[in-house]
């Protein structure tokens, strides 16, 4: 059967809603919950998972829950991320240990119970090259620009381009890089001009020289982003409604990486 396009704006938010809600419910644990910041489950990979569905796209019962279960992944992957590295360990850090090895099985389970073999081969394929370019911002190893930002292109569209890949979801695909990236280099250019660095900013800090340097490339970073994901929606030909939930609710800070340019 095919998905529900033409969907209004409030609609779609209500869909993304109640997959949101599934997948908490799916991973609900009552002390993890108390003690850890819990899964991470964002609106704009539940959009882009969803997006085939709400263009009404051939969509399935089987299709959803892989997708449920590639927004699980992402959650373990992340609650992983949320280990610090100072000692001693604290109990709320031994807890996000727990919480990224349960949400871990509960995807083994609910991939096992799909009985879709080629489609847990193609995502535990996804998820070794994730955490492979997650460990190679642990490595004293020199590196370009260039390297870096393919190994954060692999850690935020990965699983879903194994996702697209196999349900022959490809067209969204050049917009989804887009959109993820933008959404993650925002986040990073946030988190610089707090002094809140990551991974990614120590080591672009390292490379460039200068923070200063690393503002000015995630801006103009974050503009050519933003001039393709127009034109990909284009592409993309979605209808007004989903054009405009992207624009306005998914990437959001779009204005301001025009207000950024302006002040560069």
């Amino acid at each position: 059967m095919n998905g529900a396009s033409g969907m209004k704006g409030h609609q779609i938010q209500s869909k993304i809603l109640s997959m949101e809600v599934e997948i908490l419910n799916a991973v609900h644990q009552r002390t993890l919950d108390q003690f850890t910041e819990g899964p991470s489950v964002k609106e704009c990979r539940l959009f882009f998972l969803l997006l085939p569905f709400l263009s009404g796209k051939t969509w399935s019962m089987e299709i959803e829950s892989s997708a449920k279960t590639v927004a699980i992944v992402y959650a373990a992957l992340h609650s992983h991320d949320q280990i610090r590295e100072e000692t001693p360990i604290v109990k709320e850090q031994q807890l996000t240990v727990l919480a990224g090895d349960l949400y871990s099985g509960i995807y083994y389970q609910m991939l096992v119970s799909t009985k879709n073999i080629a489609m847990v081969q193609q995502l535990a394929t996804a998820i070794i090259r994730v955490s492979e370019s997650k460990t190679s911002f642990f490595e004293q190893k020199p590196r370009t620009m260039d390297e870096i930002e393919k190994a954060i292109i692999v850690i935020e569209t990965e699983l879903l381009m194994s996702f697209y890949n196999f349900y022959g979801y490809s067209e969204y695909a050049q917009l989804a890089k887009q959109a993820l990236l933008y959404l993650r280099y925002a986040e990073e250019l946030e988190r610089l001009k707090s002094e809140n660095f990551t991974h990614f900013l120590h080591e672009a800090n390292t490379i460039l020289l200068d923070k200063n340097y690393t503002k000015y490339w995630l801006m103009e970073k974050l503009c050519n982003l933003h001039e393709q994901i127009t034109m990909s929606i284009t592409d993309c030909k979605l209808d007004y409604e989903l054009e405009q939930f992207l624009l306005h609710q998914i990437t959001p800070h779009q204005h301001r990486a025009e207000q950024l340019t302006r002040e560069g």
